[in-house]
């Protein structure tokens, strides 16, 4: 039995922040718009030698100027046609940051970067919308149980009180 796959594997990074104004995401402008959409989250293909991890990191600081220790990853996309142009699986990353003090910049295939409200959310290209309604279930779930792993510092009692009550204002469509 012969398998032939010509499958790409990609890691995307659904960067959440947070400050007394609200809950943001950081979004990319594409260069080149797929299916007429030209935002995205910040992502590409995976190099031989570097995990998932690795991947979404380096693509987040190469897209956005944005640098990062540590990513969690929290889902596979993996639907037939997500990405029209060719078969790609995409292991999905996300963690949650201040906002303060972090400027991105669009670099690379990114014409542009910028935190978007999480209540202005645009359409997005591939299945980045999708994505971003897992990873905010996520990070509800994971501030619930006063777990910090997606947080990218620790954060301080008002922190967390003010993260619950962003995250329960909230509402993806």
């Amino acid at each position: 039995m012969s398998i032939q796959q010509n499958i790409k594997i990609a890691a995307d990074a659904v960067i959440f922040s947070y400050d007394e104004t609200g809950l943001y995401l950081l979004l990319i402008e594409r260069k080149k718009a797929i299916n007429g959409k030209s935002w995205a989250l910040p992502g590409g293909f995976i190099e031989d030698k570097e995990s998932p991890e690795t991947a979404a990191i380096r693509e987040l600081k190469e897209e956005t100027g944005v640098s990062l220790k540590f990513i969690k990853q929290f889902g596979t996309f993996g639907e037939v046609k997500r990405d029209p142009r060719f078969r790609v699986i995409s292991i999905a990353h996300y963690i949650l940051m201040k906002k303060k003090g972090t400027q991105p910049n669009g670099n690379d295939d990114a014409k542009s970067a910028q935190w978007i409200t999480m209540k202005e959310l645009p359409e997005m290209a591939f299945d980045h919308n999708e994505m971003v309604k897992l990873a905010f279930s996520q990070l509800q779930k994971s501030i619930s149980s006063l777990s910090v792993d997606c947080i990218a510092e620790e954060p301080t009692l008002e922190d967390v009180k003010m993260i619950s009550k962003l995250l329960s204002k909230t509402k993806i469509r």
